[in-house]
């Protein structure tokens, strides 16, 4: 028997991590809901501490480690969010911290994450970035993982229980899914509060780890392509399939492009700066919504903001939209 996340367990993290993360407000968007032609709330992640949600996962698991953790060596891999998350955690707690990532992560990150003072190694692609985890792991480095660690999954689903306190009234939230913990910690509130809610996740064509893993029925290791690299995981956890099996209703595959043209319009019509993650879910709700009723209540998660000017005017040049 799976043994799933709880919403006691969240709402543990929650009180763990109280004074340490910000809660981010939920907003009514009036131009996202005429756009879309059905209400729509936003929950700010992109103002979260370190710019997106990862902080709630890392000082979860932090929180909750067994013994001096200035004792160990810790590395993670990331794209870029989670790795800003682990160095600013780093730094607050004055720890050793090796970072991870693909060459084509974002250069804005990469610099955060050194700023921070934390190490920093780039590998050419993100399968290439766990194959040196695993090697530093056989060195005795302590992996913090943002996959499969139900620690950093319950301190995801924390923003899950402000958004629904915040507003109770929705009927479908959108989740970008990039190794599928937010997603199953964000699930496990939502359904327990309220077992009719939809919850739908989003990925790119070149980052469909989630929905290829849905449709074989198991893991499947995916090749990233995706120019998003917060969305690249090659391979979704057993026990985060498990809980979108339970408990989504699909996953929603969206074009590199429509999400650029997505992260363009929350500037245009939400007003505001968002990252190209957040921006998937755009065009994932376009896809759905003529099956959606009239009535539908309508929640984004903002996962994050971490992204300069140049970097967006380089991923809206290189898609062609604008």
């Amino acid at each position: 028997m799976t043994n799933y996340i709880t919403l006691s367990s969240i709402i543990k993290a929650a009180e763990r991590i109280e004074n340490a993360v910000i809660r981010t407000p939920t907003v009514g968007s009036p131009g996202l809901s005429d756009l879309l032609g059905r209400k729509v709330f936003l929950k700010l992640e992109n103002l979260q501490a370190g710019g997106s949600f990862k902080a709630r996962g890392v000082l979860n698991l932090l929180s909750a480690f067994s013994g001096n953790l200035k004792d160990y060596r810790f590395a993670a891999v990331s794209g870029g969010n989670f790795g800003i998350a682990v160095a600013e955690a780093a730094k607050a707690l004055d720890l050793n911290v090796t970072v991870i990532m693909p060459k084509n992560a974002p250069a804005s990150s990469i610099e955060k994450i050194r700023h921070a003072g934390s190490t920093v190694i780039l590998e050419e692609d993100v399968s290439s970035a766990f194959e040196r985890a695993n090697t530093l792991a056989e060195q005795g480095y302590h992996i913090i993982d943002d996959c499969s660690d139900t620690l950093v999954a319950e301190g995801y689903g924390t923003l899950a229980l402000e958004l629904i306190e915040d507003c109770p009234s929705l009927t479908d939230v959108f989740v970008a899914v990039g190794g599928g913990a937010m997603l199953a910690g964000i699930a496990t509130v939502l359904k327990s509060r309220n077992p009719h809610i939809r919850i739908w996740g989003v990925e790119t064509e070149g980052a469909s780890s989630m929905y290829q893993a849905l449709k074989a029925g198991k893991p499947v290791h995916v090749d990233i392509t995706s120019a998003i690299s917060t969305l690249g995981v090659p391979v979704i956890d057993r026990l985060m399939l498990e809980h979108a099996q339970h408990y989504i209703e699909k996953v929603i595959i969206v074009s590199d492009s429509d999400a650029i043209q997505g992260m363009l319009s929350f500037g245009e019509k939400a007003c505001l700066w968002v990252e190209p993650a957040a921006g998937t879910l755009i065009p994932a709700v376009i896809s759905v919504i003529p099956g959606m009723p009239d009535n539908a209540v309508i929640g984004l998660i903002v996962c994050g903001g971490n992204i300069t000017q140049r970097e967006m005017n380089e991923w809206a040049k290189n898609t062609d939209v604008i």
